[in-house]
C-alpha cells in the first residue's frame, strides 16, 4: 500500500531452518516513490524520528505497539520492518470510526499523554521537536487554500479560518503555555488498527513520524474532527473530550480542569485547521480514493472548530 510519506509492503519469509518463535511475515516500510513526498520526509525527519520513538520511548511504553525488528535512515535508505499486524482491522479514513471506537482511542491516547504530561524525560530528546511548523504561512496561504479547498468545506466553518488569519500568532503562543506531553500529531483512522476490545490489542496506533512534544488535546481535536464523521459525533463532542479528561485524571495528572480542558479543545481544533491550510496545495495530484481522504479529513477538522465555536476563544 502506499501512505503520504510511505510505501507499505508486507513480506513473507521462509527459513533455512527452523526458528523457535521466528516471525512467518513482516512488515517494511520505506521512502514512497514520490519525490516530493521523499524530500519533505526528508525535511521532517520523518524516519529518524519514528525510528528515534521505537528505540527510546516504546521499550516502555503504556500501549500496544508493533515491534520494531530492524531499521536505517539517512540519505540512501530510509526504512523500518515491523512486526506485521495485519491480522487486525485496518481503519478507514472515508468511512471514519465508531463513537465507541473514537473512546477506546481516546482511552489510549489519555494512556500516552498521562504517562509524559509535563515529564522532563521528554528535554532528553534532541530529536523530538515542539512543532511540526503547520502554522508557516498560514496568511499567505490562505487565498490559495479557499480556491482549490473551499467548494467542499462548510462556509460558515470557513469564516472561523478566515478569522485565524489575524491571530494565528496569538494560537500558538497560547498554545505554547499549555502543560507538554507527548503527542501524536497525525491522529486519524488510517493511523489506527482495531481488534479485541479486551485486549491490548483493542487499538493500536501506527505511525510515529509526525511525533511531538505539545499540548495533549491537540490528538483529541484531531481524532474528534478528521476521523469521528459528523453524525457520530453529533451533540457529543464534549461527551467524547470527557472521557479523555477523566481517563487522565485516572492515570495520575493533576492541576488540570475540566475548564482547561475545554479551552485547550478548542485550541486544539483551531490548531488542527492549520494542517489543511499548510498542506492544501497536495490535493493538485490526488486523484480517486486519495481525493476522497483528503476531503473527508480536511472538511472535517473545519467543522469541528465550528460545532464548539472554537473562534469564541480568539481575542
Amino acid at each position: 500500500g502506499k501512505a503520504w510519506l510511505s510505501s507499505i509492503t508486507r513480506i513473507e519469509v521462509e527459513y533455512g531452518s527452523e526458528v523457535s518463535n521466528a516471525p512467518r511475515s513482516f512488515v517494511l516500510k520505506m521512502l514512497s516513490e514520490s519525490r516530493a513526498s521523499r524530500d519533505f520526509s526528508y525535511e521532517l525527519k520523518a524516519y529518524e524520528r519514528e525510528i528515534n520513538f521505537y528505540n527510546n520511548l516504546a521499550p516502555n511504553f503504556p500501549i500496544r505497539l508493533p515491534e520494531l525488528y530492524f531499521s536505517s535512515s539517512g540519505h540512501e535508505a530510509n526504512l523500518m520492518l515491523m512486526e506485521d499486524l495485519s491480522y487486525l482491522a485496518p481503519g478507514d479514513q472515508i468511512q471514519g470510526m465508531t463513537y465507541e471506537q473514537a473512546l477506546m482511542t481516546l482511552e489510549s491516547l489519555s494512556r500516552v499523554h498521562a504517562a509524559y504530561w509535563n515529564s522532563p524525560l521528554l528535554d532528553n530528546f534532541g530529536w523530538l521537536p515542539t512543532t511540526n511548523n503547520i502554522e508557516v504561512d498560514y496568511d499567505e496561504n490562505w487565498n490559495s487554500f479557499v480556491e482549490l479547498c473551499g467548494d467542499f468545506i462548510d462556509a460558515e466553518a470557513l469564516k472561523v479560518g478566515e478569522k485565524l488569519r489575524t491571530h494565528i500568532l496569538w494560537l500558538f503562543e497560547e498554545i505554547s503555555k499549555r502543560p507538554k506531553t507527548l503527542v501524536h500529531d497525525d491522529m486519524k483512522v488510517d493511523n489506527l488498527l482495531f481488534g479485541n476490545l479486551d485486549s491490548d490489542e483493542g487499538v493500536v496506533i501506527l505511525d510515529w513520524q509526525f511525533v511531538i512534544t505539545n499540548m495533549g488535546a491537540i490528538d483529541a481535536a484531531r481524532l474528534g474532527g478528521g476521523s469521528l464523521a459528523p453524525s457520530e459525533r453529533k451533540g457529543r463532542q464534549y461527551e467524547a473530550l470527557r472521557h479523555w479528561y477523566d481517563k487522565l485524571l485516572e492515570y495520575g495528572v493533576e492541576d488540570y480542569s475540566w475548564d482547561d480542558a475545554q479551552r485547550d479543545f478548542r485550541l486544539g481544533a483551531l490548531y488542527c485547521i492549520c494542517f489543511p491550510v499548510q498542506f492544501h496545495q497536495g490535493i493538485t495530484r490526488a486523484h480517486g480514493r486519495a481525493l476522497e481522504y483528503i476531503q473527508t479529513l480536511y472538511s472535517g477538522l473545519f467543522l469541528l472548530a465550528l460545532e464548539i465555536d472554537a473562534e469564541s476563544i480568539l481575542r
